[in-house]
């Protein structure tokens, strides 16, 4: 009660300090940001019930959507629910029972401190913006994130020695790099959850193993700028593969980049068969979380647990990335006749929905492909693979078919569709919010679950 009355307080008087021009409207959010948080991160270390703690945290959310709505602590006239996100955050991890508090309390001041700096100074000091997901994003932002972030764990931690000096040094790397990643504030949601399993994937890891991720990080960060060079991936979709190689590292060694590894740079490549306007720089941050986002999760949870189902769903879910991603490339390079897949009535090639008879061959072929190294990378039992392959495939067919159903389609002046949105193209089937990204990733989380529940 204490900690909502502070909250409260502090919200009134930074309303009223930001309505009558006495704070201007950016640094009154980030003080209030940086305010509630450390005041929510107080609360939870001292709170005994973490389940009631975590039910007050639902209710505060939807109280702050209503302020929100109202029009309070708006920085432009573009809506953002971003003060709103952190309490369901703060929920889901005091729900989990297995992550401790003072990593929940670590995650959370993390984003009232190191957030709130990034966010200010990114604003007034960064000069070239980089849109990585939807929100613009400064390095110099990003610069501050990490050094706060690199002194809170440092500080947090207490402990001064090399292992601890490097242990800081790779805590505060993820929540950064997370931070670029937002839409309408929804790294307020996502910065804790990340950082909590972050911090328990490098919990009580020794300094050798701490040293290799070091160096999986700087590897990673060349292969991306040669990515960016090679016009594989754009820089947004460089970091979020940088982001996705320390995840993959920690939760699965070496051993974890050999099939999203193959996928990144078979797509990379047979990505370049097809001059695509809207892919000439790369693969962006949406297509590699798209392609790559469920498999990863897939991964972490199976490092948590140790149970196999959970690595073969992995598995599967970058085979349906690499089967979907093949059968796209080469069913438009090789220029057959193309059908909608719902009503096998012909279509212009390369439009979503569409299958093709060497498409649909060589969607077979690379999951079979990635199906067998996984098989071999990880001594998974032939019948497995198989059924991984199927999956794939499954999930290619899948693909088309929601991109038939729901993908939006535009109708150009002479009467051809495309799915880019020109301005002089009106929407002719399909749904303005559903575009090949959003396919991927639905296809790809369906039949993933699917793979795991009739495999468990």
């Amino acid at each position: 009660m204490l900690a909502l009355t502070i909250i409260g307080s502090i919200m009134v008087v930074i309303e009223i300090s930001v309505s009558k021009k006495i704070l201007p409207a950016l640094v009154g959010r980030k003080l209030l940001h940086f305010t509630a948080i450390s005041t929510c991160a107080w609360a939870i270390a001292h709170f005994d019930n973490r389940l009631l703690l975590g039910l007050v945290f639902s209710v505060c959310f939807l109280i702050l959507r209503w302020v929100i709505k109202r029009g309070w602590m708006q920085v432009n006239a573009s809506r953002t629910y971003g003060i709103a996100l952190f309490p369901p955050a703060f929920a889901i991890l005091l729900f989990i029972e297995i992550i401790p508090i003072p990593i929940i309390v670590y995650a959370v001041l993390l984003l009232g401190i190191a957030d709130a700096l990034a966010g200010l100074y990114g604003t007034y000091a960064g000069k070239k913006k980089i849109v990585f997901l939807q929100e613009s994003k400064t390095w110099a932002g990003f610069g501050a994130f990490y050094v706060a972030a690199f002194f809170v764990s440092l500080i947090y931690c207490n402990d001064y020695s090399l292992h601890g000096i490097l242990f800081a040094t790779l805590l505060a790397i993820l929540p950064a790099l997370t931070e670029l990643f937002s839409y309408k504030g929804s790294d307020n949601f996502s910065l804790p959850l990340v950082t909590a399993v972050w911090y328990l994937l490098l919990f009580d890891q020794s300094t050798n193993v701490l040293l290799y991720l070091g160096m999986i990080g700087l590897l990673a960060g060349l292969f991306a700028y040669a990515a960016i060079y090679k016009k594989w991936l754009t820089v947004a979709g460089a970091v979020a593969a940088v982001w996705m190689a320390l995840l993959l590292y920690a939760s699965g060694s070496f051993k974890a980049f050999v099939i999203p590894g193959l996928f990144l740079i078979t797509g990379s490549l047979l990505s370049k068969l097809n001059h695509k306007i809207e892919e000439k720089e790369g693969r962006n941050a949406r297509q590699v979380f798209a392609n790559g986002l469920v498999g990863l999760i897939g991964m972490i949870f199976y490092y948590f647990t140790k149970e196999l189902p959970l690595l073969w769903t992995a598995m599967a879910s970058f085979c349906i990335s690499l089967s979907d991603s093949v059968s796209s490339e080469l069913g438009i390079y090789f220029k057959g006749k193309t059908y909608d897949i719902i009503g096998f009535k012909k279509m212009a090639i390369g439009l979503s929905g569409g299958i093709s008879i060497m498409g649909t061959l060589a969607g077979w072929v690379g999951a079979m492909l990635l199906a067998i190294v996984a098989g071999f990378a990880y001594s998974i039992d032939p019948l497995i693979v198989f059924w991984i392959a199927m999956a794939g495939f499954s999930g290619m067919l899948i693909d088309s078919i929601i991109g038939s159903y729901f993908q939006v389609k535009y109708k150009l002046e002479n009467g051809n569709l495309t799915e880019n949105a020109l301005q002089s193209a009106k929407i002719a089937r399909g749904y303005s919010w559903c575009d090949n990204d959003t396919v991927n990733l639905l296809s790809n989380l369906l039949v993933s679950t699917l793979f795991f529940l009739l495999v468990r």
